[in-house]
Formats: C-alpha cells, structure tokens, sequence
C-alpha cells in the first residue's frame, strides 16, 4: 500500500529482474584479450577509440563498432523500453569475473549496482515520467538524455563486460542490433545521477583533464545489497524500547518468523505468511495483530493459468478501509488512524485520474474528512469536507524540474501497473481485517509494499506496508468513474495554490 492519499504519490518502480529468454544458453568465459583489455585502465591516447572531447571518442567508438560488422543502429534510433530489454539481455549474459576485477580495483567500468533490480526500479520510475511529466514526454531532452545514457551503458558493457564468444555469438543472432554511442554528451541540466553513471566513459576515452574544465571526481557507487529501507529502529531513550518494533532476527535467523515485516530485499527471500502484517494500536512488540494466515503453495506450485496479476484495471470505483499513516516513507516513525474511503481512479489519455471520497475518519495528510484529486501533471488537491460538502481546498504539487530518476519517486498519482515488477511470495488462506470469513490468495510484494489477490475473482484484497498501513478492499466496479475536480479548487476565494507550478488540467470527465 502506498501513500496515495498523502501529499506525494511515490511511482515506485520497484523492481524485480524482467524475465527475458536469451538467445544464448549461458555467458562464456573472458579471453585472454578480454581480460589484457580488462586490465589496461585506459586507452591510450593514440587508440582508435579516444578523442579530444566527448563527441570526437564517440564518433571514433562508433566507427570502430560498424566497422567491426556488428548490426548496429543510431541511438536515436531506439526508445527506453527497447534499451531496456536489451540491458536486461546483456546483464544476463555478462562474465562476472571481469566486474570483479574492475571492483577489486575501483576501476569505472564496475558496474554502479549489484542487482538489476535496482535498473527495474529506475525504468519503472521512468516510464511513469514519459507518460505523466511534460519535461520527460518522448521528443523533450530530457527523454532523449535519459535514451543516450541507456545507449553509452549498453556499449560500455557490450565491450567491457561480455566475454569475446558471447559477442561473437550474439553478434549472429537474429534480429540483435547494439546502439552506437550518441553524438554528445548531454546538456548538463538533463544529465541524471544514472547518466553520470552510465556516461563515465568519458574519464577514459578522452584526456585526463582537459584545459579550463573542472578537475574529475570518482563516481560514487549509489546503493549496496543491503534492504532499501532500515530493518530495526533505534531505541527511544524514554522508554528504552525501539520507537517502532520490528521483529529483529533477519537472514536465516529470522526466515519463517519476519511476520510484521519482510521487504523484497530481504536475504532469504520472503516465505508465505511473511509480511502480512496486522492492525496496531501502538508501536510496541506487544500491540499488533497478525492477520490470520498459513500456508496453500509456494509459487512453483501454482499452475500458471491460475495466477493473478497484481494490476488494477485501467478504470474502477471501489470501498476501503485504511489504517494508515504519513507520509509513510520511515520505518521508524509511524502513527497509524482509522479511515475509510471511496477510491475512484481511471486512466485518461493523458496518464491516471486518482480521486478519493473521505466517509470517516482523517482524510490523508488532512486531521478532517475531505476528498482527493490527483492529476498526471502532479496537481493534488484535497478539500475539507463538512456534512459532506466541500468548503475549502489546496492544491499542493511537484515542481516544473522534478526529476523521476534522481530519487527514484515522482509526484502524481499512482498508474494503473504501478505493482509491474512485484514478486509473488506464495499462495495463502487468509482472512483479512474487516472480512468476516477466510479466502485464498496470492499474495504480492513491491518494496515493502505486499498485495493480496483474491484467486476466485483476481480482485485485490489488501495492501500492507508496514510503515505506510493496512488497506482491505470490497465492492468492486469497473465502470469508468466520471471524476470531476469542483469549482472549489479552482474559483472563488475558498482554495489557495501551496505548490501546484501546472496549470488546472482539463480532466473533468
């Protein structure tokens, strides 16, 4: 469950490594001129492959690709989701020795990460931007940069990273085409933290420091292979207890017992009836309630044309109850309330339409009931509501130069496969909070966010995040919901603009 009635909707991306079936059986082992070329630590300035500035070495690196006979095509050529499959074609392909041998000596051609899930995450975050933020829209530069490091990468470990007879190999494969490099670096206010990752190839193939131009630095590795988020919370020295419990066995000494929680990145992965979480009504060891759970299946028992899928429809209206807290991004600060709602949602031309209808309780961010709109162009609005009738409203939203890939989150509403990339843990009889009797479910995990699907009708039943909330579902319909944004938001004297820098969107269907 994620934060989608507070402020900033996070487009998690999160993350699971895409299957893809690969032409090739297995990756070979690096040659001997694959592992010379590993350890030179750069060309030398007389190679064929180094230039003057960046565009002279990549135009001298392209002519060295075509020349080679490789089937080759622009950068510009290509669209994120193509790099995308290709990057996921070459990652399982790779020679893990020669990442090792450039680790071991802090050498740029190492690869930034240490799982692709943490590429999955990036793309879904960026696809969400193409689709919802005008500066990140298919054409604008900041598409085309974000497309160029892409190609840079896919070069970078075309050469560096695969072993000769899995290029020579590849090289026959039908239909494979690499990306040749892109025809300059790009304009600095479009250049990511991951295209300065995935462009440092420049420290190398052009001179060390050119005259007038600041001095280089390493490249910072970003993350590591520990959990995303921190696994236990300090102690309160008032109480002498954590400020939020946790179970604090993790690993194999906690496999079979990561009840309240058990994220993605958890090492082992999480079994059936972990992480399914409960209602609180405080942050001690001693004040939650697991929901109900044991065991049906673990995936591999599952026959693939009885497995749901963790996507919303495209268009629906349904009931919830939430138990949640915000904004819901640390661990250790949490401070659930009761509330229920109404959630609205339909997908437009132009990205998803999240409407929520506060009945009881707090409504987000807000202490007062009160409904939601959120627009792909990242406008938020929320009103406070008395008897059921709106009398004031905020628009709160992202600013013009959001970037989706810096942090890999992006103000706007959730879309409708927002969950793509979730892994399944099992299947489960469970009996949810607010449900009267058991059914059986898969159940789903994106970061810490756990879905569970109903298998007798593929509706999702409920969401726990163990620092954001519980939401339990029913009374699904999928009849397009005509969301209108009041007057109120937008005339008059009872709305006030916080941090919305885009004009009202036309979406009042």
């Amino acid at each position: 469950m994620l934060a989608r009635h507070s402020v900033s909707f996070l487009a998690l991306a999160s993350l699971t490594l895409s299957s893809l079936a690969s032409p090739i059986s297995t990756s070979g082992r690096p040659s001997a001129s694959d592992l010379s070329r590993a350890n030179q630590p750069r060309p030398l300035p007389d190679s064929a492959v180094h230039g003057s500035t960046a565009s002279e070495a990549f135009a001298a690196m392209n002519k060295v690709l075509i020349s080679s006979g490789l089937p080759t095509k622009a950068c510009e050529e290509f669209d994120h989701g193509t790099l995308n499959s290709l990057a996921r074609l070459l990652y399982s392909l790779r020679a893990p020795e020669l990442d090792e041998s450039y680790r071991s000596r802090g050498d740029r051609r190492a690869m930034h990460f240490d799982s692709l899930d943490h590429k999955e995450l990036l793309w879904h975050g960026e696809a969400a931007a193409t689709t919802s933020h005008p500066r990140y829209f298919p054409g604008t530069s900041s598409y085309n940069a974000t497309r160029e490091g892409k190609c840079a990468e896919m070069v970078m470990w075309w050469v560096h990273h695969l072993a000769e007879s899995t290029r020579a190999e590849l090289q026959h494969v039908a239909d494979f085409v690499l990306p040749l490099m892109p025809r300059d670096t790009a304009p600095e206010q479009d250049q990511s933290h991951e295209y300065a990752q995935q462009i440092g190839c420049t420290s190398c193939h052009t001179p060390v420091h050119l005259p007038g131009s600041p001095p280089m630095t390493p490249i910072a590795r970003k993350n590591s292979s520990a959990p995303q988020y921190r696994t236990n919370c300090p102690d309160d020295p008032k109480t002498g207890k954590p400020t939020v419990w946790y179970e604090p066995a993790q690993g194999e000494a906690g496999l079979g017992k990561r009840i309240k929680r058990c994220d993605w990145d958890y090492t082992p992965f999480c079994q059936p009836c972990e992480g399914v979480g409960g209602m609180t009504w405080g942050n001690d060891e001693d004040q939650w309630a697991p929901m109900p759970c044991s065991k049906v299946g673990d995936p591999s028992d599952i026959p693939k044309d009885n497995l749901t899928s963790p996507l919303w429809p495209k268009d629906f209206s349904v009931q919830e109850y939430a138990h949640l807290t915000f904004p819901g991004r640390d661990p250790c600060k949490v401070n659930f309330r009761n509330s229920t709602y109404t959630l609205e949602f339909n997908t437009d031309h132009d990205g998803p339409v999240y409407h929520t209808i506060g009945r009881t309780g707090p409504s987000g961010p807000s202490p007062f009931p009160g409904s939601s709109y959120a627009y792909p162009n990242s406008n938020f609005y929320t009103t406070v509501d008395i008897v059921g009738r709106g009398v004031f409203c905020v628009c709160l939203g992202g600013h013009g130069n959001l970037d989706p890939t810096r942090q890999n989150a992006l103000v706007g509403p959730l879309s409708y496969d927002f969950n793509r990339g979730a892994k399944l843990i099992g299947r489960e009889r469970i009996k949810p909070e607010h449900m009267a009797h058991f059914v059986v479910a898969d159940h789903w995990v994106k970061g810490p966010h756990h879905f569970w699907v109903d298998v007798a009708t593929n509706q999702m039943l409920r969401e726990w995040q163990p620092f954001n909330g519980l939401q339990t579902y029913y009374a699904w319909n999928y009849t397009r919901p005509a969301v209108r944004l009041p007057e109120l938001c937008y005339k008059g004297l009872l709305h006030i603009n916080i941090s919305c820098v885009f004009p009202t969107p036309a979406l009042n269907e």
